[in-house]
């Protein structure tokens, strides 16, 4: 099969209302310090999916001690694990960095005697056929496609209660010795012109499913729809910090896009 291009653009605000970002991502090895407030600009460009690209985004749990740094910490140890290579072993590339952020968030909460820290992590991953993407807690990855938009990610969460937000059953932070966490994993095929959005609740709880479906259609061009995203996400109240990744594909596959499969529960 040949390589396709992924055209991407990220962009991360700290909101109207929070005094601090506790959000961070993973770019192609990019990503923010532990104190920042955000993307001053957007990162964008096109890579091959011969170099096994990779996207994530971080929400450090806003109710947790220190969530800032333990986004961080995780797109610091994913940077870590990804410069190992490993990558033609993409399920397990992923459990293991997972593994790796988890362990890595528990350390630094156990040696600065804290309580608690936590982080979510949705990640999106690129190979030669297929695409990969997984999840623990509820930052979301979307695919859009023949103008639908469909989760593809699982959110790790309690049953909503009303006027209150599901707390998390799983996130990046929990000792083994209290809880394994079992990230959702799960493969994908695609075609030309499929677009994915992995982002911050700071996102999603601003705009609903149809708004994004609406702008996503509504914009040509992935730096076009990112800003009209983020645009709408603030205007609504921008309540939250907001993180958001868009990817495109750039050539043309002769397989049907569907995601199977799926780790944990």
């Amino acid at each position: 099969m040949m390589n396709y291009y992924i055209d991407y653009a990220t962009m991360c605000s700290r909101g109207n209302v929070r005094a601090k970002n506790q959000d961070n991502f993973w770019c192609m090895g990019k990503f923010l310090e532990s104190e920042n407030d955000g993307l001053a600009e957007p990162i964008a460009g096109i890579t091959e999916s011969k170099s096994y690209p990779a996207f994530a985004v971080f929400d450090g749990m806003g109710g947790e001690q220190q969530g800032e740094v333990a986004a961080f910490i995780a797109a610091n140890s994913f940077d870590a694990i990804y410069a190992e290579g490993r990558k033609h072993d993409t399920k397990q590339f992923l459990l293991d960095a997972c593994a790796d952020m988890n362990k890595a968030i528990c350390a630094h909460a156990k040696e600065r005697r804290l309580r608690s820290s936590g982080s979510t992590a949705a990640i999106l991953m690129f190979g030669k056929k297929d695409i990969y993407i997984c999840n623990i807690g509820d930052s979301r990855i979307y695919q859009f496609s023949d103008n639908a938009l469909t989760q593809i990610s699982h959110d790790h969460s309690e049953n909503s209660v009303k006027d209150r937000k599901p707390p998390l059953t799983q996130n990046l932070g929990i000792p083994e010795t209290d809880f394994v966490i079992a990230p959702y994993v799960a493969k994908g095929i695609f075609a030309n012109m499929d677009k994915y959005l992995i982002c911050s609740d700071g996102l999603t709880d601003m705009i609903s499913e149809e708004e994004i479906t609406k702008t996503i259609a509504a914009n040509s061009g992935i730096m076009k729809i990112a800003e009209a995203l983020m645009k709408k996400a603030l205007k609504a109240g921008g309540h939250d910090n907001i993180t958001l990744i868009l990817c495109e594909i750039r050539r043309k596959t002769i397989f049907h896009k569907n995601f199977a499969g799926g780790v944990s529960k």
